[in-house]
């Protein structure tokens, strides 16, 4: 039977600088991959070695643009949760620099802080069970 090995999300970001400050600067994920071409510009971020983020500003001379790309993500229809050993070692890192709720124990024994990124997708670090 055949079987997965890794997950990649992409988000086709709206402002390609900013989303990568975010994901780089403020998370600290490191870039794994990075590139610029007539269809617009992306990198991919490592997150733990089994999962990757990528984000991707598109232009109008990609053939699969779509003008929706550059609006920020409208509802909470999906979110993007990122596990941590500790989220107080995160809310360190991220107060004052990054906006964010929590944290917070959920009724079923995670933590978490949950935050936006530059695109208004909703951002969970949570530590506890999958």
């Amino acid at each position: 039977m055949a079987s997965l090995s890794s997950a990649k999300t992409v988000i086709r970001c709206q402002n390609y600088l900013a989303s990568r400050e975010f994901y780089a600067t403020i998370l600290g994920l490191p870039v794994i991959d990075q590139w610029e071409e007539s269809g617009g510009k992306g990198c991919i971020f490592d997150v733990g070695g089994q999962g990757f983020i990528e984000i991707y500003e598109m232009n109008e001379a990609h053939p699969r643009y779509d003008s929706s790309f550059r609006l920020p993500v409208p509802a909470d229809k999906i979110d993007l949760q990122l596990r941590t050993g500790s989220v107080d070692e995160w809310v360190d890192r991220l107060n004052g620099v990054w906006e964010f709720e929590g944290p917070q124990r959920q009724e079923w024994g995670q933590r978490w802080i949950r935050m936006r990124d530059p695109d208004n997708l909703q951002l969970t670090i949570y530590e506890g069970q999958v």
